[in-house]
This record gives C-alpha cells, structure tokens and sequence, in this order.
C-alpha cells in the first residue's frame, strides 16, 4: 500500500510538473563574451549568429538557426541590444530580427526595409540607416513597427547619439556627418569630413571619431576625423600615409580612452594622441582581417573572412597584442558585440 502511495504521489508531482510553464534553457553559456554575426554567402539567405564565451573559451555556433529552425536571412550585418532584447538588422533581407537574448528565440520580424544598415536605441525607439534610403527609419519597439522617418538627404551608415542628438554618417560616395535634434526630428548641421565615413565612435571625453576610408577607388587619402559633439566643430584631422592605404572597422574600448582600428593588422592609440601610431599592435600576416572589437582587459577580437566564400574564423588576443585562442565561426564572420557579464 505505501508504495502504491509513493508512485501515485509521484505521478501527480510529474503531472503538475509539467503543466507549470517552463523556461526555456539559454543556447549559450551566461557571461562574457562576443557575439558574431556571420553574412553567409551573399544571396544564400544564410547568414548565422555564434556567441563566444570567455568563461568556457569556446564557440557556440548557429544559435538562432537551431532554435527557430530557420536561418537568420541575407547578410545580417548589425545588432543592437537594449535590455533582455536583440534586433539583428539583416541587410540585403530588408528585415530586423528581435530576439529574445537569453534563448535566442525570434519575437518578431520587421519586414520590408531599404537596405537596412544599422541600428542605435534611444528611449525606447530604433533609429535604423539605409544605404538606399535617403531617411533614417524610426522603430516604435513596443509595436515592432516603423512608425517614423527623419530626413537626412541621403544614404547612411554608422550611427551614434549623443545629448539627444543623432549622428550619422553619410559613407556610400558620400562626405558628410548629419546631425538631427531627436526631440523635434529636424536636421541641426551637415558636417564635412571626409570621403566615405565608414565607422565611428564616442570617447570617453564624448567625442565622436570618425574613420573615413577615402574612397573604394582609392580618391583620396583616408584619416581619422575627431568632432566636438557639443560645438559641432571639427577638432583635429589625421591623415593616413597615402591613398593605397585602405583603414576600417574604428572601434573603442570599453573605457573609452584606446581606439582601434584596422589598417594591416590591427593599430590602436589613445584617444589623446595628436597623430595615428605608426607601428601595428597586431600584424595580420596571412589573415584577412574583416571586423574588430575591443573586449574586456585590454583584449581584442577579430575576425578572419579567409575568402569570404567559407567559414572564417574569429581571433581572440590579450592585451599584450598575443593570440590566445582561436575558434571557427560560420561563413564571412562579421559584426560583433561584445555582452558584459
């Protein structure tokens, strides 16, 4: 009798068990890492997102294909967090993925979209550039709907805010840094800087930098513009050594006091230098180097495209500029983000 008793109070146990709601297990570990967005093969629709840990050293590829069963689409190309949220901008797809970034699932799809390129979060609005477009696009994240436009004139690339205002650089053939008041929409100044802005980032003493490549066909020489977001002005101008140089990926450290930047391998220097290092923190060698990031501790992550044809790799170096660990990504390793523990 008493164990009859036992199997029937287990049984019950296991039925009410399993009628409470589950949460769902987290496809990757908690803690530090970076997350890597990988293009796929252009037109393939196969573009991935892998996160690396630093607490286990190890890549978890695929995350969103294994749990919604699809691929994340054509070139996603950008990822922008606020809170327990993602939205991955895939570009040649014209859609935004919202994730939930514990589980990786999708919770919805903004469809329809002009070239979407990237995407920066202020009060509970996505303000996502075009290469196409000749507005800024502004996501309502509560209704997952574009609810909005700001008209800059032209097409657009990176993006950041500052002090309620909108930065965004105009790269594709373009020159200029536009700059919107977000609380009325309307357009404050066009800043002149240099041929096509391709990156840029605040410092720590808000100051915005902005790497500008000088051209795919190599038009002018390329440099590093630094702007006062406050006056508007440029503040300095820092050339490269000759047209033939061909700099990208500007990035900043969590403290915002070192830049990075791509240039043969890797070079960084304090965003108190009055002129670019001359020498390369990290030499690429044989690699391809195609996205960087700067994590915690003074360590560094590139990615390595190879042929951007395959999958690449991503690269994780310490602070002293020394490969500590080496993972395979999915095909054409691109844009990271880093999550803070």
């Amino acid at each position: 009798m008493k164990t009859y008793c036992k199997i029937i109070t287990a049984l019950t146990l296991l039925l009410a068990s399993a009628c409470e709601p589950q949460e769902k297990p987290a496809s990757y570990p908690e803690g530090e890492g970076f997350f890597v967005l990988n293009e796929g093969n252009y037109l393939a629709g196969n573009g991935t997102i892998s996160f690396y840990s630093l607490e286990t050293g190890e890549i978890y590829n695929d995350l969103f294909g294994t749990v919604n069963g699809r691929a994340l689409g054509d070139i996603p190309s950008f990822m922008a967090v606020e809170g327990s949220m993602g939205y991955i901008v895939v570009n040649n797809s014209g859609t935004i993925e919202a994730i939930d970034m514990a589980t990786m699932e999708s919770l919805g799809t903004v469809t329809g979209l002009a070239s979407p390129r990237q995407m920066v979060i202020n009060e509970m609005k996505g303000y996502i550039s075009s290469l196409q477009d000749g507005g800024i696009k502004v996501l309502d994240l509560d209704g997952m709907a574009v609810s909005d436009e700001i008209e800059v004139g032209s097409s657009t690339e990176a993006m950041v805010i500052s002090a309620g205002r909108l930065f965004a650089a105009h790269w594709s053939a373009g020159s200029t840094i536009t700059v919107t008041d977000l609380a009325t929409g309307n357009l404050i100044r066009t800043i002149s800087v240099g041929l096509e802005p391709e990156s840029m980032v605040l410092d720590c003493n808000g100051k915005l930098w902005v790497l500008c490549t000088g051209g795919w066909q190599g038009e002018e020489i390329p440099r590093i513009v630094r702007i006062n977001t406050s006056t508007l002005e440029k503040e300095a101008e820092l050339q490269f050594r000759t047209v033939d140089d061909n700099p990208s990926s500007l990035t900043c450290n969590a403290a915002g006091d070192t830049l990075y930047y791509l240039d043969e391998g890797v070079r960084r220097m304090q965003v108190t230098a009055d002129a670019l290092p001359s020498g390369v923190f990290i030499p690429a060698g044989d690699r391809l180097f195609y996205k960087l990031i700067a994590g915690p501790r003074g360590m560094v992550a590139v990615t390595d495209a190879i042929d951007y044809q395959q999958k690449g790799d991503l690269l994780i170096y310490n602070s002293r500029g020394e490969l500590i660990d080496t993972e395979q990504a999915g095909i054409i390793p691109g844009y990271m983000h880093y999550m803070k523990d």
